[in-house]
């Protein structure tokens, strides 16, 4: 099969839509198809990218991770075109494109990670983006894998796709390599680096710290930590990621009087990140919406940590209240400080949540069955473009 992956982020950009492009067209060139990724350039190292061909394209101009490459009306000659939406300028010329015959025979698969929520002056072009272009994609689209049905049913125009044609959404979660985010020890000797004293809970904190990610709200897993007094060990909090806002969280940090308790990473490589997980004994997502999974979440889980993470679509249909971590009120520091004092007060529970996570991890979210799934949402899409232009 000739398959074409449009995506707005890759390796080594380390936002996790990136990534799973990345896994999803390594593990199916593996297979034996026929694979090329468009992308933009990034900075840094790029991972290997096995048996796929990779095109970084300079974009005409680039607005935050929406980079402008005409060049992807003109692409051609694939089974399927494999969209990871969101993708600004990508998915407008993916539609321009399919205008033409030749272009339109491509079965088209949408991937939806999360919808557009921009702050600031960006809020109302991102608000109109939603109810323009997204819809006008998702009616393109032969089919659309969501993270999760509880997801795509707050995303109105997904919902309305769904009622209209139920086969048209399959759920399609992101996934982990089992073998690499695993459960293990402290091999690295990170807590005895970062002095974190015996007895004390260490909680991880990853994510992007950049204006794009805006959404993953490190502040308030500061603002919690800030409210724990000596009832229990005082717990510290480590953070892998870096970015344009990182040195003011360290201010806020600072200012909270949890400098000597919120340990800064900085930007790791993602091979890095399994070394920094098995050295916390939870893990803490005090995401916003667009968030609408949480790759990171399942990595944590998939190391053995119990996670807490906030109660928003999506989100909750990855964590498992009680049974594979905690689900707290969404903008509560309180509330999330009481789940990070409960873990701390309860090894025994870590352990229970953390088993039961990595339970979890294995058996719906590892790539080789993913990749199976996807095999098949392909077929479904060449299917239904065939139908469609019969």
């Amino acid at each position: 099969m000739r398959i074409a992956h449009l995506t707005a982020t890759f390796p080594p950009y380390p936002g996790g839509a990136g990534n799973t492009a990345y896994r999803f067209a390594r593990g199916q060139a593996a297979r034996g198809h026929h694979v090329e990724v468009f992308t933009a350039p990034a900075a840094g190292q790029p991972p290997d990218p096995g048996r796929t061909l990779v095109h970084r394209i300079d974009p005409v101009l680039a607005i935050g991770n929406a980079p402008l490459i005409p060049s992807l009306a003109r692409i051609a000659e694939f089974d399927v075109v494999h969209l990871h939406y969101p993708f600004i300028f990508g998915a407008e010329l993916t539609l321009l494109g399919r205008l033409t015959r030749r272009r339109r025979r491509q079965a088209l698969l949408v991937h939806y990670k999360n919808r557009l929520v921009g702050a600031g002056p960006r809020a109302p072009l991102f608000a109109a983006y939603e109810r323009t272009i997204a819809p006008l994609l998702v009616r393109a689209a032969d089919r659309v894998c969501v993270l999760s049905a509880d997801h795509a049913a707050s995303v109105p125009y997904l919902r309305r796709a769904g009622e209209r044609n139920p086969g048209k959404l399959i759920e399609m979660p992101n996934g982990v390599d089992t073998d690499e985010f695993s459960p293990g020890p402290d091999a690295n000797r990170l807590r005895e680096h970062l002095g974190i004293p015996a007895g004390a809970l260490l909680a991880a904190f990853v994510a992007t710290l950049d204006r794009a990610h805006h959404f993953k709200r490190l502040d308030l897993a500061i603002d919690a930590l800030a409210r724990l007094d000596g009832g229990v060990a005082e717990p510290h909090l480590v953070v892998a990621g870096g970015g344009e806002l990182l040195d003011g969280f360290q201010a806020r940090a600072a200012a909270a009087g949890v400098g000597d308790r919120v340990h800064f990473l900085g930007p790791l490589p993602h091979a890095e990140l399994p070394a920094v997980l098995r050295a916390a004994d939870a893990f803490v997502l005090t995401t916003d919406p667009p968030e609408s999974f949480g790759i990171v979440l399942i990595e944590a889980m998939a190391c053995g940590l119990p996670t807490i993470a906030t109660d928003y679509p999506g989100v909750r249909a990855v964590v498992d209240d009680g049974e594979t971590g905690l689900i707290v009120p969404a903008h509560d520091p309180a509330a999330i400080g009481a789940a990070i004092a409960r873990l701390a007060a309860d090894p025994a529970a870590r352990r229970r949540m953390g088993t039961a996570g990595r339970a979890k991890a294995e058996r719906e979210w590892a790539w080789p069955r993913l990749l199976d799934r996807m095999d098949d949402a392909y077929a479904e899409a060449i299917a239904e473009r065939r139908r469609r232009l019969a």
